[in-house]
């Protein structure tokens, strides 16, 4: 009788094992839903924004341009690294029998040295991590086309150097924690977008001493935005005493015709600092600020998407800034000077190609488009 259930248990493992033979399947067809995009597909099916420009490279065919993807458009989407998984169309991927014990592999000390080895190189030069936020439109923000202007830009010109090895972007929408500690303590390797201070008149300022800024990716007026009726206006420099400026994190003005990062203090504007720009919009509405400082595609944007642009005027008269927005690493990153050093060689060759004007083209004309 024992003799018979172990056999028969024995028979039973066996039939299991075969039958169940668990297979996924890696790449396959993606069906658009409402609301994608193609980063947004990427950052879902690969878990990296970036890989979007695979997506419209083995679509080419069916995407005119990247932002003109439709619901209900079905497309190709390649395995790579094992991802993703579970999609119609894919290609088998055979895992082990359920139970089956693994295959023996060598563990002599060549082959651990080795192994150690090529983990080591894996980690050392090989990716370059990138960070952006979704808080600065129409620059940085996954939910636009190639998520954001700054993002393709930044991309194109990792991709176009060819030499840094894989690249990674790392999307975190608190900016106060950017430049220190991300940035500072190695998490990241390049953050964006930033502005360069006026390093000639504060050379003691950290964001000078501590951190390399690249050649600026694309600049930009920096205007106020006061509310209708308010009275508010800025038509000469005094106009700025006393006046509450509401300027976000990240966001505040770093150059005024060659003046210092600290223009609208020292002109006697109160600077209000928050984390968002809708806080700044929301504190101009309920008058506990005068007037928002700020770029003024974002400020365009930002204020159309709250509701507020018809209670919103623009200081267009006297912009209050032309601003560039740079990548910026950090020096106790040993490899930050040939990191930016590489990116400006590459953006300098996106300009001389012509690639650069067509991309900003493009972004422009649906920028504009959407106000």
């Amino acid at each position: 009788m024992k003799k018979s259930a172990i056999a028969l248990a024995a028979s039973l493992w066996a039939a299991g094992t075969g039958m169940v033979q668990a297979q996924e399947t890696c790449g396959g067809v993606y069906k658009v839903k409402p609301g994608d995009s193609l980063s947004l597909i990427a950052d879902k099916l690969y878990k990296d924004v970036s890989q979007w420009t695979v997506i419209y490279r083995n679509n080419i065919e069916k995407i005119a341009t990247p932002d003109s993807i439709r619901v209900g458009h079905e497309y190709r989407i390649p395995c790579l690294g094992g991802l993703p998984r579970g999609l119609a169309g894919g290609k088998p991927v055979q895992t082990a029998a359920l139970g089956a014990p693994a295959a023996a592999s060598a563990t002599t000390p060549d082959t651990i040295t080795t192994r150690k080895k090529a983990a080591q190189r894996r980690q050392e030069g090989v990716a370059l991590k990138l960070l952006a936020g979704d808080d600065f439109r129409p620059f940085t923000n996954r939910l636009q086309l190639s998520s954001g202007l700054i993002t393709d830009l930044v991309n194109r010109v990792v991709v176009s150097a060819g030499d840094f090895g894989k690249h990674k972007f790392y999307w975190v929408n608190d900016r106060s924690v950017h430049l220190d500690p991300m940035l500072s303590e190695g998490m990241v390797d390049l953050a964006f977008p930033w502005r360069k201070p006026d390093c000639q008149a504060t050379p003691s300022l950290s964001l000078c001493t501590d951190y390399v800024y690249s050649d600026p990716m694309f600049e930009m007026l920096v205007v106020l935005f006061t509310r209708k009726g308010s009275g508010v206006t800025y038509t000469t420099e005094a106009d700025l005493d006393g006046m509450r400026v509401c300027s976000p994190l990240g966001h505040g003005t770093t150059l005024r015709q060659g003046q210092g990062a600290d223009f609208l203090t020292r002109a006697g504007a109160r600077l209000q600092t928050p984390q968002s720009a809708e806080d700044c919009f929301a504190r101009l509405i309920d008058g506990t600020t005068d007037a928002v400082a700020m770029n003024e595609f974002t400020g365009r944007i930002v204020s159309k998407d709250m509701g507020v642009a018809d209670q919103i005027e623009l200081q267009l008269s006297r912009p209050l800034a032309i601003e560039g927005l740079h990548a910026v690493a950090h020096k106790s990153n040993p490899r930050s000077g040939k990191i930016i050093a590489k990116f400006n060689a590459s953006l300098a060759d996106l300009r001389e190609s012509g690639e650069y004007l067509n991309v900003i083209d493009k972004h422009m004309s649906s920028i504009w488009a959407g106000l």
